[in-house]
């Protein structure tokens, strides 16, 4: 058992080692110049008509309810896949079992032997999780056994390294539709730390469960797109009906990053920051930004709006070193506060921070599975929703001071005793192409 773990161990590192190594090569081809896109600076437009013009598909949602614990959400969600009674379609980067997940799994497999219609989307890298789920998890295809139609998307293989690009994009988008009429986004993967690891052990993340048979049907539109795009067995729409759609109470803004779309994340956030006039709160996993980036944010600071960053630190040995040596040129770039939550006030270690969040002048919200950084901008298909709603900024900037509660600010003398100290630049070039 020993000895598969280190060909296991040495598998994942050598893939990692590889895709390293196509990004750096690959990165000229991508591009975040979108953040300072002149129609991101154009104070003639309104905010619907930059994130228009970026690509997003406007959509009307209810408040939702709101899932900050892994358990929480995962008896939720197993409920939810309990009263389908027509189809269940999901999408996860991360996705495998564990003892705590395996309920859930049964559910969706009686679901399925039923006559509800169930489809699982994963990523290829699924069986590479790298996260502590990797020391309990079961991979998922025993679904297809059951009568789950399940797409591994890209799977890895040593074929595919002669074609750079099918290693590099990867699905990061988190989804769930049930019926078409329940919709959920976030950043919440199916795994063992994100959902099985038990109340107060999961990673501190989010999911955005909404009654908007509107997303709902951009959401499923979306998941047949990839589907169709990466199966030889293709799903029809007509077999996924949604329902009459109301007009609800919030204006939102749908971006999708994925097969045969245009949509630009960049041209979201840049929009977004540029268009702030008091104060923007980011929850970004892993911000490690290239110089549009930076320049959008340090852009907004220096014109007098507030700009706090709340993020982890991911205490794994490369995550740890790379952000520890980008630290400073984090707060001199931005000219933002940075706020790190590890640790509660008693010094106790924190389950890691995972959660994505934007929130602008305490009226716009960013959610969905985009990190603020790079390889999110660029290198990955994801989801982000932006809505317009001060009660739903007040409900999110609420949570965020509970976090900050459980923060430290990051000084400059305290971010570059880190990077002299406990930093890896191979780490960082790691975080920068591929985190």
């Amino acid at each position: 058992m020993h000895t598969d773990l280190n060909r296991i161990d040495f598998v994942k590192r050598l893939y990692f080692f590889l895709l390293v190594s196509i990004l750096v090569f690959s990165s000229c081809a991508t591009t975040t110049k979108d953040f300072l896109s002149p129609v991101a600076y154009d104070d003639s437009l309104s905010i619907k008509e930059k994130l228009e013009y970026f690509g997003a598909m406007e959509v009307t949602v209810d408040l939702p309810e709101c899932y900050f614990d892994g358990t929480k959400w995962l008896e939720a969600m197993t409920k939810l896949v309990s009263e389908a009674e027509d189809y269940i379609l999901i999408s996860t980067f991360l996705g495998s079992s564990s003892p705590n997940l395996e309920n859930f799994y049964k559910t969706l497999i009686s679901k399925a032997e039923e006559g509800v219609k169930v489809y699982f989307i994963i990523d290829g890298t699924s069986s590479y999780d790298m996260t502590e789920s990797q020391y309990y998890m079961t991979p998922l295809y025993f679904l297809r056994e059951h009568g789950i139609e399940l797409l591994e998307y890209a799977p890895l293989s040593a074929m595919r390294i002669i074609n750079p690009s099918a290693m590099i994009i990867r699905d990061h988008r988190k989804l769930l539709v049930v019926d078409g009429k329940k919709a959920a986004i976030g950043g919440m993967n199916i795994n063992y730390i994100s959902l099985g690891a038990g109340e107060g052990k999961t990673q501190r993340d989010s999911m955005y469960l909404f009654n908007s048979t509107e997303l709902a049907k951009a959401l499923r539109d979306e998941f047949i797109a990839i589907w169709n795009a990466s199966s030889v067995e293709k799903m029809k729409a007509e077999d996924f009906p949604v329902y009459k759609s109301e007009k609800q109470e919030y204006d939102a803004w749908l971006f999708n990053r994925g097969t045969g779309s245009d949509d630009s994340i960049s041209g979201m956030y840049g929009s977004l920051i540029a268009s702030a006039k008091e104060s923007i709160v980011l929850l970004p996993y892993l911000p490690i930004l290239n110089d549009d980036m930076a320049r959008s944010v340090k852009n907004a600071s220096d014109r007098g709006v507030d700009v706090d960053i709340v993020m982890p630190v991911d205490l794994r040995g490369y995550a740890k070193g790379g952000l520890y040596y980008y630290f400073p040129k984090l707060l001199e770039s931005t000219g933002a506060t940075v706020h790190i939550s590890v640790e509660d006030k008693d010094g106790n270690e924190l389950p890691l921070l995972h959660e994505k969040m934007m929130v602008v002048d305490k009226r716009y919200v960013v959610i969905g599975s985009a990190n603020f950084n790079f390889r999110s901008m660029e290198l990955s298909h994801e989801l982000a929703l932006v809505i317009d709603s001060e009660e739903f900024a007040s409900i999110l900037l609420k949570h965020v001071e509970d976090i900050k509660s459980n923060s430290f600010e990051l000084t400059k003398e305290m971010a570059q005793e880190l990077k002299d100290e406990e930093s890896s630049f191979f780490s960082y070039l790691f975080m920068y192409y591929g985190g």
